[in-house]
């Protein structure tokens, strides 16, 4: 007779195994909020490989680089990737904004502004999606869509994403990550660059995509000859342009070092 498993879902819990997990935020480097007018809370975190989703009634909790979108009234959806540290000789974190309204075939006809939370770092509502530089602290963006189409009128449409937590280190800065590559030949960011990773002969970097997907895993890595040129695991094919992870271990015993980069593809 074939043994048969179960998993069973409880209202404000989940039981596995015997084992029961209140749905909470999985660890620090994560964020959450009020989903539109729905009612449901979603958290999430950022930093592991993992894509579990549990659903507690009036709580979701997303592991890991599937990061859940928050959905306003009328479409607009909008989803944050934190670099989730800062060092202490340096503000180094950031949070970039992915935000369309579904459904719409042509996104220019909506206008996103970006209203932050401290204010101080953003200069331009329209196109601050992306914040650098962030000093450790929690952050706050409500993303306002507006139609500026030529067709009828729609409604504008908003959401709030809170709870965006950039954590202190006690630690100076070992290495500083260069989170742009556009491997397209001309000499500019053709591949992820890592400065001072050469001095970490025992590192091991590791790319995935937001499902958790790795591309790939380079240990001893430099910036001369072992470095990630934004392809897919050994091959010469250039992954899609987009939002990818990274794990940086550097092999000294130290936490590894997470965040999320952006590749723009060859056209």
């Amino acid at each position: 007779m074939k043994k048969i498993s179960y998993s069973i879902m409880i209202l404000g819990s989940v039981q596995l195994l015997g084992q029961s997990v209140s749905p909470q935020v999985i660890n620090s480097a994560g964020g959450g909020g009020a989903v539109g007018t729905s009612g449901i809370e979603v958290y999430y975190n950022i930093g592991e490989p993992f894509i579990t989703t549990l659903n507690g009634g009036t709580h979701i909790v997303t592991q890991g680089f599937l990061q859940p979108e928050v959905i306003g009234e009328f479409g607009l959806t909008a989803t944050a990737f934190v670099t989730p540290n800062s060092c202490s000789d340096k503000a180094d974190g950031a949070v970039k904004i992915e935000a369309n309204v579904s459904g719409a075939a042509n996104q220019s006809d909506f206008q996103l502004s970006y209203y932050w939370s401290p204010s101080s770092f953003c200069s331009s509502v329209t196109t601050c999606s992306t914040i650098t530089g962030l000093p450790a602290g929690t952050y706050s963006v409500t993303v306002v869509a507006r139609y500026i189409g030529s067709g009828s009128a729609l409604p504008n449409d908003s959401v709030t994403l809170s709870n965006l937590l950039v954590s202190g280190s006690s630690e100076p800065c070992l290495v500083t990550v260069y989170n742009g590559v556009t491997p397209n030949g001309d000499g500019n960011n053709d591949f992820f660059y890592i400065e001072n990773i050469e001095q970490f002969t025992s590192s091991k970097v590791e790319i995935f995509n937001r499902w958790g997907q790795k591309l790939a895993d380079i240990k001893q890595y430099t910036n001369t000859s072992n470095f990630w040129r934004g392809t897919v695991g050994d091959s010469n094919e250039i992954a899609p342009s987009g939002t990818y992870f990274y794990i940086i271990d550097l092999g000294n015993g130290t936490k590894p070092i997470k965040g999320w980069l952006e590749l723009t593809a060859r056209d």
